[in-house]
């Protein structure tokens, strides 16, 4: 990652709520909208292809630069919607840097993710990035039968554009595809491959690296290591030329323990400080 403080929080997990402006004293913020925002929860949770372990999860973590904290993130499954007749889990992630930056560099971001409950496809996202004066906010619906997806754009100065485009097949975006990585058993020599699409087509490879016991102040745990090769901007995503690890719990939660990313200078890192299942 870049060496920019928002870029520590944003690498090191989620990609993710709140605002910091890049807008003058006295303007109303513009944002889009998702057009699954207003999707109220909708599914019985009896669905049989539901994940128990997964329903109302939150995630909390804190984010550090070598010692130091430098902000905190979550990961939120808050509710499953329905999209076209089928269940989907909405899934939120959110960062913000910790007080003392935002004094001169305000980071606080949101991703979201529609991911169908059967086959954990994603449905589409959003994403909302303010990070000092940097700011970009999107949305995409992906129509995974037709192949094909559709959204908007909008950029600093509040200019819109549409996104459109084909796509290979069903796809991850990139906040989803930590949860299809949670499903899978990692072996040696045998890496993982994932479509994604975050505008553009490519492939997440994910190398398995070891087996090791890490902990953090939610526990101590026995961990898978995972190495995910390089890809595009966002969750679980490592820049040319840097490394990007994760530590999931080697358990029937396969939680995201750790995530590690390294940066211009040293590294940051995630570490899961709380989990808890929300109503």
């Amino acid at each position: 990652m870049d060496f920019k403080t928002g870029k520590i929080i944003a690498a090191a997990l989620i990609l993710s709520v709140l605002h910091t402006g890049a807008l003058r004293a006295g303007e109303n913020p513009v944002y889009l909208v998702h057009p699954y925002t207003s999707l109220e929860a909708a599914v019985d949770t009896d669905t049989a292809a539901l994940r128990r372990d997964w329903y109302g999860e939150y995630l909390q973590y804190e984010i550090y630069w070598g010692l130091i904290n430098v902000g905190s993130a979550y990961i939120w499954i808050d509710k499953i919607v329905t999209i076209d007749g089928r269940p989907a889990y909405h899934i939120i992630s959110g960062a913000k840097s910790a007080a003392f930056i935002r004094n001169f560099y305000s980071v606080s971001d949101i991703n979201e993710s529609w991911m169908d409950v059967e086959t954990l496809y994603s449905r589409g996202y959003y994403k909302k990035i303010q990070e000092g004066g940097y700011f970009f906010n999107e949305w995409v619906i992906f129509d995974n039968e037709a192949k094909t997806f559709r959204g908007e754009k909008m950029n600093k100065k509040r200019n819109t554009g549409p996104v459109e485009g084909t796509l290979e097949g069903p796809v991850s975006d990139v906040l989803s595809a930590l949860y299809l990585v949670r499903t899978m058993e990692m072996k040696p020599d045998t890496p993982v491959e994932i479509a994604v699409n975050t505008k553009r087509n490519w492939r997440m490879n994910i190398k398995f690296r070891k087996r090791e016991k890490e902990s953090t102040a939610y526990g101590k745990f026995k961990c898978v290591m995972i190495e995910p090769q390089l890809g595009d901007d966002g969750l679980f995503v490592a820049k040319k030329g840097k490394k990007m690890l994760a530590w999931i719990t080697d358990d029937e939660l396969r939680l995201p323990l750790i995530l590690k990313a390294e940066i211009f200078i040293g590294s940051v890192t995630a570490k899961l400080v709380k989990r808890e299942i929300r109503p």
